[in-house]
């Protein structure tokens, strides 16, 4: 601790009058896990945390809904760490990671840090001392997070993207049995609404790969996951920086701490998968679930991200350019729509802190 007028500060951020900078005992994350959703990044967060060498706590887009509200603020007041504090903890499952509001308010004042990113990394810190896992890396993991990639990067421009990719007519099977059967509904209920949700993600990771920055981008086919999951692991740890073994995928489910990070509710209804280990059959499940129609319809919308990510095509003249006509004015409108949504949620996220 340092003397600061009439508060004490660790100097984590910057160095004090006199001092060298000390940035030895706070990390960024190395990762952020991303998806169009029902895409398994639960399933690759406990299969990641069963290497012990890298922690991704409970889900949080803390980073995406606070992001247009603090990241041009360059001063940070104790009503100001207040309040981030009441949005971290409605924005992050586990009613934020389980850490305790007043403990958080304390963590920040303690460390008074004076931008979007280092609050970020303040959080990071409190929860990783609790778990006692400061010594890992750390990672984040939210699939509604594929709306912030710009925010993410620009907040942390070295860390990596993991998009999971899964065949988009498995997606909305999975979203529509979410709606049938679970007690927490989530996502698009019909085909439309969930072919335009997953090409729009798919969009705006291939925007960001496309623009002039260079990002750090690695995709993971689900597929390829569930079927050949040891030369996918090894390759995708090989990228992260992590050592692979095969004990990762299959014993993850055994693992506490993936155990604390899933509720039971959930564990029994849209994650039931993540505790029954790998099932290579688990994939192309619209063959047998979903109609003809509304394989065609979705192929119609879709094609070309379905070839783009080697998804078979049951329609091939659907693959004409012609068709462009009818999908490009939908793709326009649906990212103008779920931007209007996007910036609608963070707004009223800050409702729900009870910040004015």
């Amino acid at each position: 601790m340092t003397s600061n007028g009439s508060a004490e500060k660790d100097n984590l951020f910057g160095s004090l009058p006199g001092q060298e900078k000390d940035t030895t005992k706070i990390k960024d994350p190395v990762l952020f896990i991303v998806s169009s959703g029902r895409s398994a990044t639960t399933l690759l967060r406990s299969i990641l945390n069963a290497s012990n060498q890298i922690a991704i706590p409970h889900e949080s887009d803390f980073i995406g809904r606070a992001y247009r509200f603090y990241q041009k603020k360059s001063e940070f007041i104790p009503q100001d760490y207040e309040n981030i504090v009441s949005l971290f903890m409605v924005t992050s499952r586990g009613q934020g990671w389980g850490l305790d509001k007043d403990y958080l308010i304390s963590y920040l004042n303690r460390y008074q840090p004076q931008s979007f990113a280092d609050i970020n990394r303040v959080f990071y810190q409190a929860y990783h001392e609790r778990e006692g896992t400061e010594d890992l890396l750390w990672g984040i993991k939210s699939p509604v997070l594929i709306a912030s990639l710009e925010e993410i990067l620009t907040v942390f421009p070295d860390t990596q993207i993991i998009h999971v990719v899964r065949d988009g007519r498995d997606v909305y099977l999975s979203y529509k049995k979410v709606h049938q059967k679970s007690q927490v509904k989530f996502g698009p209920k019909r085909l439309l609404p969930a072919i335009l949700y997953w090409v729009d993600g798919l969009r705006r990771v291939e925007k960001l790969k496309n623009g002039e920055q260079k990002v750090q981008v690695y995709e993971l086919r689900y597929k390829d996951l569930i079927r050949f999951p040891d030369e996918e692991l090894s390759k995708l740890c090989d990228c992260v920086g992590i050592e692979y073994f095969p004990k990762m995928y299959q014993d993850y489910h055994n693992l506490e701490r993936n155990q604390k990070l899933v509720s039971p509710k959930f564990m029994t209804s849209f994650h039931s998968k993540a505790k029954q280990g790998l099932d290579p059959n688990n994939a192309e499940k619209f063959y047998r679930e979903m109609r003809k129609r509304e394989r065609f319809f979705f192929e119609l919308l879709a094609a070309p991200y379905l070839q783009k990510y080697n998804y078979p095509i049951e329609f091939k003249f659907l693959l004409l350019p012609v068709w462009n006509i009818l999908r490009y004015p939908l793709y326009f409108v649906s990212k103008l729509f779920n931007d209007w949504r996007y910036r609608e949620r963070d707004f009223k996220s800050l409702k729900w802190a009870n910040i004015n």
